[in-house]
């Protein structure tokens, strides 16, 4: 039996980013060639997931995506998947067109000096991270990520997270939004650990303030960087993709505000749910961005998640999470009056892992917006819910993921989820227009994030594009939208709220939707 090396813990990959990142400032002087060096990822059979290492690996040349060992395990996958999802025959084509999305991807990276492609197509995140010295799990203001080979830590309540998790041993105490445990928030110094020059202020000096937002059109990062006054050298983008996603959402895909919408006179108060957050809670002041982005609006975000729940439930006397407890913001910000005084209130729901429109202040307190950033649909339970409520009271809600071939696998389960909980829904007492609200048809458009984080996921087996907030989705439009298109169907207007509906059927809750 051949004997496996160890798997790298975070530490491991740390220091090896930390050491490829000198490589690069070494290369980089004069005399050196950047371009030698490889940092893309080693390459796993789509099949069967070895490692392929010393020999090139076979790319389907009808798609050129799909990575694999051999024809043997090519030929195997062509007809069956693997533990029974379709095979590539079925994938091919569709890979093929996703393909078509590679340059734009690429684009948008190769307009910043970091950008670098490796020669996969990938593009090594940590390593720039690392150039600027900002990697690493603890102490690192904004860019604070538990490391390791995955996005999510383990579920407090279960031995491993939504995708796997990491080892105990690798996060070392690591949880996310661990400085809100403390009594001070971070400054834009303390927080960006960058030059001065790099970094996007949220607290100005007289005359240094941005354009009002209203007077230009900031549609993507090109036009975001020139409105910010930001040198392209600046890796803002690698953080920001986060509030500038909203933005994205609700301006563009929901249509629930917009930077020209409002004025002095006519304020507009916005009440945004942000469902699933988790390295965002170490970043909570960059969504000020929103506030400098949507002149004269005041905004309230409620975090939800089952990381949100954790950190609240750690909370201590004195620290900026207790807060939470006491149903206060843990975060404010309000812009300069030259940008539109718009305000941004964050509150942290703790008191359960997962949004439930039966709680007694979600009642009173109806969403704008519904917004979730990689969300996966398809691959936590609790979803469900969110999506049958959203679609029986036309609440907007908008997602993305990160790959437009993943978007494209929710779009299709929807109305699947929907007409398998069509029986206990009947049964509890949905009475005839709410059901033809509830399956009308509807549409699911799905676009290219143009503030989606810059550069390619590393993956090893499949070269699709694939990116942190890479493709929106819209789930539910905003009710104008829908109520023209319910009107021109002729279905009548939901008669009553669902939630009343779940609460005479327990088999709906969050914990037991299959």
């Amino acid at each position: 039996m051949l004997n496996k090396m160890p798997m790298p813990t975070a530490a491991d990959i740390t220091r090896m980013t930390y050491d490829g990142a000198e490589q690069l400032r070494r290369e980089q002087r004069p005399g050196g060639d950047p371009s030698k060096l490889d940092f893309g990822t080693v390459p796993t059979c789509y099949n069967c997931d070895i490692p392929i290492l010393g020999r090139k690996p076979l790319i389907c040349s009808g798609c050129r995506s799909a990575v694999f060992c051999s024809k043997n395990c090519h030929t195997a996958n062509w007809k069956a998947g693997r533990s029974g999802t379709q095979g590539h025959k079925l994938l091919c084509a569709k890979n093929k067109i996703h393909m078509e999305k590679v340059p734009q991807v690429q684009a948008l990276l190769k307009q910043f000096p970091w950008g670098r492609i490796e020669t996969d197509g990938t593009f090594a995140e940590p390593l720039v991270r690392a150039y600027h010295n900002v990697l690493g799990a603890q102490g690192f203001g904004y860019w604070c990520t538990p490391g390791g080979t995955s996005a999510h830590l383990q579920h407090p309540s279960g031995p491993s997270g939504p995708s796997g998790g990491l080892r105990v041993d690798d996060a070392k105490g690591y949880e996310h939004g661990y400085m809100l445990l403390s009594d001070k928030l971070l400054t834009d110094e303390t927080g960006w650990k960058l030059e001065k020059r790099l970094i996007p202020r949220l607290v100005f000096e007289l005359g240094t303030e941005p354009e009002l937002a209203s007077k230009t059109d900031v549609v993507d990062w090109d036009s975001w960087y020139r409105w910010r006054n930001l040198p392209k050298e600046s890796p803002a983008a690698l953080l920001l993709h986060y509030p500038l996603t909203v933005y994205q959402l609700l301006v563009n895909v929901l249509h629930v505000t917009g930077p020209k919408r409002n004025s002095p006179e006519s304020r507009q108060a916005l009440n945004v749910h942000y469902i699933g957050a988790e390295v965002e809670l170490n970043m909570l002041p960059l969504f000020s961005e929103l506030a400098l982005l949507l002149p004269y609006t005041d905004i309230k975000m409620i975090f939800f998640g089952v990381a949100v729940h954790s950190i609240v439930n750690k909370a201590k006397k004195n620290s900026i999470v207790m807060k939470a407890k006491q149903n206060e913001p843990v975060y404010t910000y309000t812009s300069p009056a030259s940008c539109g005084a718009s305000t941004l209130s964050i509150f942290l729901h703790g008191d359960h892992e997962s949004w439930d429109p039966r709680l007694p202040f979600l009642l009173n307190s109806k969403p704008d917006a519904i917004v979730g950033p990689n969300a996966g649909l398809t691959s936590y339970p609790a979803w469900q819910f969110v999506i049958l409520c959203c679609h029986s009271d036309n609440t907007p809600f908008a997602v993305t993921e990160y790959a437009e071939q993943s978007a494209e696998l929710q779009r299709e389960a929807i109305p699947q989820i929907i007409a398998h909980a069509l029986p206990r829904l009947h049964s509890a007492g949905m009475n005839g227009s709410e059901l033809h609200n509830l399956t009308r048809p509807r549409e699911y458009p799905i676009a290219f994030n143009p503030f989606q984080r810059p550069g390619q996921r590393n993956l090893g087996s499949v070269r699709l594009p694939n990116v942190p907030n890479g493709f929106t989705m819209r789930v539910v439009g905003n009710d104008q939208q829908e109520m023209v298109h319910a009107v021109s169907a002729g279905v009548p207007a939901p008669a009553s709220d669902l939630s009343e509906l779940l609460q005479k059927s327990e088999q709906l809750s969050l914990n037991r939707l299959d």
